[in-house]
């Protein structure tokens, strides 16, 4: 499949999809009134509802206090540009770092 073919299926299908659901229709019964293919629209629907198996990407919440002139906690400390500084970063919270590092990159 070219490469605009696979852009506008993309865009395509998900708009078929979502009117499917909203008609009440059985796929067969509204593929056959909009000239489409059950098997493809079927084939969509389930990539569209397939969850990703990486792992999540995003934001991940902080809490920034307001007094920064507070001891700094041991252990691995960023301090950003306009102050902000995330402290006490050790092992144990290692987790939820990373994804944060990962999105600074």
């Amino acid at each position: 499949m070219a490469a605009l073919e696979k852009i506008q299926a993309k865009t395509f299908w998900p708009i078929h999809i979502e009117h499917w659901q909203a008609s009440g229709q059985s796929q067969v019964a509204y593929c056959r009134q909009h000239d489409l293919c059950p098997q493809k629209l079927g084939y969509w629907k389930r990539k569209s509802t397939v969850k990703p198996t990486t792992s999540p990407t995003g934001f991940t919440r902080i809490r920034v206090d307001g007094d920064r002139s507070s001891a700094p906690v041991p252990g691995l400390s960023l301090q950003f540009n306009d102050g902000i500084r995330l402290e006490g970063i050790t092992q144990d919270t290692m987790p939820c770092i990373q994804p944060l590092l990962e999105l600074l990159r």
